[in-house]
């Protein structure tokens, strides 16, 4: 597994920061994005980034908060030592979602957000964000196609990500596989409950979180389960 060094992008009061007053807060790194499909393309504005990464997933380090829908469930994320999956790490992060059986007339889904703790970024001080790539190594550890994955972000205390059908992806693999895309933008990312609610990219834009999600769902009249799946090589990069 290629290992990578864990850095937290930290932008505020100039105390675990990448970024102190007007200052580069990027210090930069390239701006290639991540291959991978998904996406727009291109990585525009500056050229400059802001990265965060993480390949450990100690459970000091995540915040987890989970939305339900329809008839619901329960989930959560704890960090696991190495399974024995070839091409995992030292240790991982396993989500568990049950979803309860759906009724008649609607499905039943439940999300886990997991946002990193300290990892924030400051539109109004760092930039505005033109893109972000996202990558990930994942593996299914129950049957079926596993759960739908996607980065997301946390903006004014709504919780923004991609979904099914907008460039979230399946993590049916019963061992450890790299998943990526590119050149995301605001109009990608949307609450879960509103195609419409987008998060605000601009230099005027509040502060942002950032982390993973992970999504379950059951079809109308579907009997309920219990999905496991395991994340590790998290990468996040804002591109300004």
């Amino acid at each position: 597994m290629r290992r990578i060094i864990l850095r937290t992008l930290v932008l505020s009061a100039c105390i675990v920061a990448m970024n102190c007053g007007k200052s580069n807060p990027t210090s930069p790194d390239a701006s290639t994005p991540a291959p991978g499909g998904g996406g727009s393309g291109g990585t525009g504005g500056t050229g400059a980034t802001a990265i965060t990464t993480d390949d450990t997933f100690s459970d000091s380090d995540w915040d987890d908060e989970v939305q339900t829908f329809g008839a619901g469930g329960t989930g959560g994320g704890g960090h696991l030592s190495f399974n024995g999956q070839a091409g995992a790490g030292p240790s991982y992060r396993q989500i568990t979602i049950t979803v309860n059986n759906a009724g008649s007339g609607s499905a039943a889904q439940v999300a886990v957000f997991a946002i990193k703790r300290g990892a924030v970024y400051f539109p109004p001080s760092d930039g505005a964000i033109f893109s972000i790539g996202y990558s990930e190594s994942s593996i299914n550890q129950s049957s079926g196609n596993g759960q739908y994955s996607a980065p997301a972000i946390r903006q004014n205390g709504k919780l923004y990500t991609l979904v099914p059908g907008g460039k979230a992806f399946s993590t049916p693999e019963p061992t450890w596989t790299d998943h990526s895309l590119t050149g995301l933008t605001q109009n990608d990312f949307r609450t879960i409950a509103s195609a419409a609610d987008h998060p605000d990219f601009s230099a005027s834009g509040g502060r942002i979180e950032v982390g993973f999600m992970r999504l379950y769902t059951v079809q109308a009249g579907g009997n309920g389960g219990t999905v496991k799946g395991g994340i590790d090589n998290y990468r996040l990069t804002l591109f300004r």
